[in-house]
């Protein structure tokens, strides 16, 4: 299923960001992604395991993360340099709530099959 692209939400200079479950190749929770439309960069924020994946680790395209995308929704305006707690709560309280489950729902690594992670 395609992300809606009416979430996502314009942060200014070409980027534009979407909160997402991507399940196969991310992880079973939500994450912060966004993307330059101009320069065609992007990264995968996973502030649950403080990783991220960006297009100079991972051979994966803006299409293939937005086709996985089981799930979508517009982000929260808030810094993902300086309000990294922040995010690692909301997207937390998120998941639990969009998918009326536990905290715990996945606290596994992300996918390794997807690129290099790095620390956020």
């Amino acid at each position: 299923m395609p992300v809606n692209h009416d979430n996502y939400s314009h942060r200014g200079g070409g980027n534009y960001g979407i909160v997402v479950l991507c399940p196969t190749l991310i992880a079973d929770r939500l994450v912060y992604f966004d993307h330059n439309r101009d320069r065609g960069s992007w990264v995968v924020r996973d502030f649950t395991t403080d990783r991220r994946l960006d297009n100079e680790h991972s051979p994966l395209s803006v299409a293939q993360i937005e086709e996985d995308a089981t799930y979508n929704e517009h982000p929260p305006w808030c810094n993902v340099e300086n309000e990294s707690a922040a995010w690692t709560t909301y997207l937390r309280l998120r998941t639990t709530a969009a998918f009326r489950s536990p905290v715990g729902r996945s606290l596994d690594a992300p996918n390794p099959q997807s690129g290099q992670w790095q620390p956020l």
